[in-house]
C-alpha cells in the first residue's frame, strides 16, 4: 500500500520499491506488484535487488506517513466490523463475528472488501479464519477463507514464520526441524513448551478463538498490503 500511495503522488513506470536503512545496508520495505513479479521481496537487501533488477526505481520510505495511511484505512474499514485493529506494519485485523450475513456471507464480504480496495488503487490480500493468527498467516500467504474445522489443514503447509512470532523464534524452531506449522500441531504442549516456550506462543497465535458464550466461534478477517 505504501508504495502505491507514493506512486500516486509521484508517478513512475516499472518496478518500484520503498527502502529503509537497517544496520549498514538499505533493504526493501514495500514493493509494487511489478517488482514482486520479478522476484524481489520485502526485507531483501537493496544491493541484491539491484543485482537482479538493475532498473529498479526506489525512494526512501516514510514510516510516519505509512502509519497515518494505515490509520485512515482502518477508519474506512469500519463498515465491515465494529472492532478493527492494526496488524503489524502493513495490515488490519477485524472481528467479523455476526457481521458477514449482512453482506450475504463471508465470501461476499471478502469480495466486497477486495473490490473496493481495487477501485481505490490499493493492492491487498485478505483472509478469514477462526483465529487471529490463522487469518494473519493466510493473508500473507495467498489469502482466502478457512471454513470452521479446517484451520489445521489449511495452515499446516505454511512456514512457522507465518505465525505472529518473533523472527528469532521462527529461526530457532527451524533449527530443531520444526519448519512448517504442521510440524507443531502434533507436539504435546509439555514438549512444545521446551521449544522457546512454544506452548504460550501456540495458544496466542494459532489456537481457535471461541466466543464468550462458548456457542458461536469467532471469525477474524485480516488484510495486508
Amino acid at each position: 500500500m505504501a508504495s502505491e500511495i507514493s506512486l500516486r503522488t509521484r508517478p513512475l513506470a516499472g518496478p518500484f520499491a520503498l527502502t529503509h536503512r537497517a544496520g549498514n545496508a538499505d533493504h526493501l520495505r514495500c514493493l509494487n506488484a511489478e517488482a514482486e513479479a520479478r522476484g524481489l521481496y520485502r526485507g531483501m537487501a537493496l544491493a541484491d535487488a539491484r543485482a537482479i533488477l538493475p532498473e529498479l526505481a526506489t525512494r526512501p520510505s516514510d514510516p510516519p506517513g505509512e502509519i497515518a495511511g494505515l490509520k485512515l484505512l482502518r477508519r474506512w474499514a469500519d463498515r465491515y466490523a465494529p472492532q478493527i485493529a492494526t496488524d503489524g506494519e502493513d495490515g488490519l485485523i477485524a472481528d467479523i463475528t455476526g457481521v458477514a450475513h449482512l453482506f450475504g456471507g463471508e465470501e461476499e464480504l471478502r469480495d466486497d472488501l477486495q473490490a473496493r480496495l481495487a477501485r481505490a488503487g490499493l493492492s491487498a490480500r485478505s483472509a478469514i479464519a477462526g483465529s487471529r493468527g490463522g487469518a494473519h498467516a493466510l493473508a500473507r500467504h495467498g489469502g482466502g477463507i478457512v471454513p470452521d474445522g479446517l484451520l489445521a489443514e489449511r495452515l499446516g503447509p505454511l512456514p512457522v514464520s507465518a505465525l505472529r512470532i518473533p523472527p528469532a523464534t521462527a529461526v530457532g524452531l527451524a533449527r530443531m526441524g520444526l519448519v512448517r506449522i504442521s510440524d507443531l500441531i502434533p507436539l504435546p504442549r509439555s514438549r512444545a513448551a521446551s521449544f522457546a516456550s512454544w506452548c504460550s506462543v501456540w495458544t496466542r497465535c494459532w489456537a481457535p478463538c471461541p466466543s464468550r458464550s462458548g456457542r458461536n466461534p469467532r471469525r477474524r478477517i485480516s488484510g495486508c498490503g
